[in-house]
């Protein structure tokens, strides 16, 4: 049987194809940016919690999420499960939802996971002289407007330089579920909007976090350890 199908042509007789038809979210949004890393929608949703747009107790609305960053759904749920390894959500047994857990207390927990991870470099009694120097963390803090107080900031870069001795799994974990939460929700920011008034003054803070790079740079792991486990203290929220 002889195909009578007509293929439409133009003036000068060359097929015309007819334009794909774009679907009105992929028209109105830029593909890579609904794909964006993972990574980069949980610092976002973090930087959300810092200024108060989300609570503890509060429900993360997926969808609400996707819209307000501009990114696929399904990448907001990726990010909320990290966070949940992180310990910084929890599911909402009648719902399946993401709850923030994370609390005014709850950068002392990071902290006190920080005196773990840094034992165990200190364990392996590495030569700070030998490690690269990790490069700059490109943050949600910037993007958001927020601010690290210099001490904990000067903490954070001493962390990710010592971490660079960790396997690169444990490292990548080690930054996910730790420093990142405390680099956005450890902010001057998240702690005026969440009530955190640390237990001492930024300068006796600072002069700890001075310690911590001292007694590395020396060598003198046994100290080290133990400073951080002091300095998680002096952060932790002033209950009196």
């Amino acid at each position: 049987m002889t195909d009578t199908t007509q293929i439409p042509t133009s003036t000068d007789g060359a097929a015309r194809v007819a334009p794909v038809p774009r679907c009105r979210r992929c028209a109105s949004s830029d593909p890579v940016d609904l794909l964006r890393p993972v990574d980069e929608v949980v610092e976002m949703l973090l930087a959300d919690v810092a200024v108060g747009r989300w609570v503890p107790g509060d429900e993360v609305d997926v969808r609400s999420a996707s819209v307000e960053h501009g990114v696929d759904e399904s990448v907001v749920r990726l990010a909320l499960h990290d966070l949940r390894r992180a310990g910084l959500v929890n599911t909402n047994p009648f719902t399946g939802g993401a709850v923030v857990v994370w609390h005014r207390r709850h950068n002392e927990v990071l902290l006190r996971r920080l005196v773990g991870v840094v034992s165990v470099v200190a364990a392996r009694r590495p030569s700070l002289d030998d490690l690269p120097e990790p490069g700059p963390a490109i943050s949600a803090r910037a993007r958001h407007g927020l601010v690290l107080p210099p001490d904990l900031a000067h903490l954070l870069d001493l962390v990710r330089l010592l971490v660079l001795t960790l396997p690169e799994a444990s490292r990548r974990q080690v930054l996910a579920e730790i420093v990142t939460p405390l680099s956005v929700l450890g902010t001057t920011t998240a702690m005026r909007v969440h009530g955190i008034v640390p237990a001492i003054s930024d300068d006796v803070r600072g002069v700890i976090v001075d310690l911590v790079e001292v007694a590395a740079h020396y060598g003198e792991w046994d100290d080290v350890p133990v400073l951080v486990a002091d300095y998680a203290v002096a952060l932790g929220a002033d209950e009196r």
